[in-house]
């Protein structure tokens, strides 16, 4: 691992006294030096604060702040991100726990690359996890991105402002425009632990607009896949966010995310068929590389538009 490169952590933090020294305790225990660690507190009313402050007095690579007014977790990690001074940025949320070797892997796989991820483990306890190995070729982007908290990013990449696409989740919008242009690196093997809670984000989130997760949805995505695509299709950011890959996608290499994407702009009917054919033909790459087998995974491949429409609130943002 070339030690020379400098690599700075980025943390938003909101609410977050419950894990969050586990958290930092794990980045500080990394075996790849840390230069600095960014921490942004977006209005907590919990013990965050006092515990960070803590850590600042003792470590001297720990900066802490406080925001003026509440930014909401994207523009949160944005502002955190102008700070960086490494070589490279590493995002991180409150509630995880980083392996040791985390960051030195990272460091190893980015290459010429403009972001690495790897794959993580996910359950509320470390005793009940399972492997999270998302897609990440373009056309997968598509439709859904990877977590913030596996990635190790370019810092020049990720402080250019336009890589923030608008209203977008910040994560799923730089893993697009890093595939846009340097690429992506990837480690096959997890390198943390994310930790599923009632107050993470996510969960958060879809609280805020009213929607509930089915534990195993077996029907409902089938029953209301067109009804829900046609309403993301009549959301702004729909089309703020499609308009813009579509835009970048004239070059030949990114043929078929440019054809999946005119399909995913048009209202007619046809496209949207269309576009579940290419999801078909195209699926081992699209879609999830476990569950595209056998005559169901061909149907789940087909019906993929509808599948990721269900309980969708990547474009309610306003």
């Amino acid at each position: 691992v070339d030690m020379e490169k400098t690599v700075s952590v980025i943390m938003g933090t909101y609410n977050g006294e419950k894990y969050i020294r586990e958290q930092l305790d794990s980045i500080l225990s990394q075996t790849y030096s840390i230069k600095e660690i960014i921490i942004q507190d977006d209005g907590s009313t919990d013990g965050t604060v006092r515990i960070c402050e803590e850590y600042a007095e003792i470590y001297s690579n720990v900066l802490f702040s406080r925001n003026e007014r509440n930014l909401g977790f994207n523009l949160n990690f944005k502002s955190a991100a102008q700070r960086a001074t490494g070589d490279f940025v590493a995002i991180c949320d409150q509630d995880d726990v980083w392996f040791p070797q985390k960051i030195a892997r990272q460091v190893e796989a980015i290459g010429e690359h403009d972001l690495c991820f790897s794959t993580h483990l996910r359950g509320a306890d470390m005793q009940h996890t399972h492997l999270v190995s998302p897609q990440y070729s373009l056309e997968a982007l598509l439709f859904c991105g990877f977590a913030g908290h596996t990635m190790l990013l370019r810092r020049e990449f990720i402080q250019t402002s336009e890589y923030w696409i608008d209203k977008i989740m910040y994560d799923w919008s730089l893993a697009i425009c890093a595939q846009l242009h340097g690429g992506i690196a990837f480690v096959d093997e997890p390198l943390n632990w994310h930790r599923t809670n009632e107050e993470s984000a996510c969960h958060v989130e879809l609280k805020r607009y009213g929607k509930q997760v089915a534990v195993h949805p077996t029907y409902q995505p089938y029953l209301y896949g067109i009804r829900n695509f046609r309403c993301l299709q009549k959301k702004p950011n729909w089309q703020r966010l499609y308009t813009f890959i579509y835009e970048h996608t004239e070059e030949e290499r990114f043929r078929l995310a440019h054809r999946m994407t005119r399909c995913m702009l048009s209202h007619h009917l046809v496209s949207l068929l269309q576009l579940c054919w290419l999801c078909l033909r195209h699926g081992d790459s699209v879609y999830y590389r476990k569950n595209a087998k056998g005559i169901m995974g061909k149907v789940r491949s087909f019906c993929y538009p509808l599948i990721f429409s269900y309980n969708n609130v990547q474009y309610d943002r306003n």
